[in-house]
């Protein structure tokens, strides 16, 4: 995890001749409301690290609505992991359009943390605590409560448990969102991903 310019090493220029204009009509899907340059384009901003597609949506923000729609059903991930600093700036961006599918999908591209060994498990509690200002709540909730389950069912030593369980005390967390699938997206979770 490291702290980094969004604007780094990006050219507008190299975007924009894929950005067409926006389908105001009603009905058909989201793809259907943009040209199918721009849903490639999206496509594969969206399967990278995500700091592309954050650097295009702050110049186009047009096009955000569209983007969270779409990664409701973005299943077959890129193997990229998403960089946790342009995640957030995507969930800050896109807070109006916040479905919860979006959300899980969008948490489901961060650096896993399930097979830490409780060195990595604090080492990466550090620099959550250390950034937890340039991170947003809903994903430090998310690593919360996944670090809180690795702990939980993980071959640890009570004091190693208890040292990190004084430091999750620490993170600034959003604890009102609910990663459950209750909600009428439910039925899109794909077993092998959850």
């Amino acid at each position: 995890m490291h702290i980094y310019n969004m604007e780094e090493e990006y050219d507008l220029e190299n975007y924009e001749r894929f950005l067409g204009d926006l389908n105001t009509t009603e009905g058909g899907g989201h793809w259907e409301k943009i040209q199918k340059r721009t849903a490639t384009l999206f496509q594969v901003l969206m399967d990278g690290d995500l700091k592309e597609l954050v650097f295009v949506l702050k110049h186009y923000p047009k096009y955000i609505e569209i983007v969270c729609e779409h990664f409701r059903y973005l299943y077959n991930y890129s193997e990229t992991v998403a960089d946790i600093y342009a995640a957030s700036k995507l969930l800050t961006i896109s807070e109006q359009y916040h479905q919860k599918q979006f959300v899980r999908n969008l948490v489901r591209k961060l650096e896993k943390i399930d097979e830490y060994d409780i060195s990595k498990l604090k080492s990466f509690l550090e620099k959550l605590l250390a950034n937890q200002n340039q991170i947003h709540p809903i994903i430090l909730s998310y690593y919360k409560t996944q670090m809180q389950y690795n702990i939980n069912n993980g071959n640890y030593h009570i004091l190693q448990i208890k040292m990190v369980e004084k430091s999750l005390t620490k993170l600034i967390t959003d604890d009102s969102y609910d990663f459950s699938a209750s909600d009428r997206d439910a039925m899109l979770d794909i077993p092998y991903m959850n």
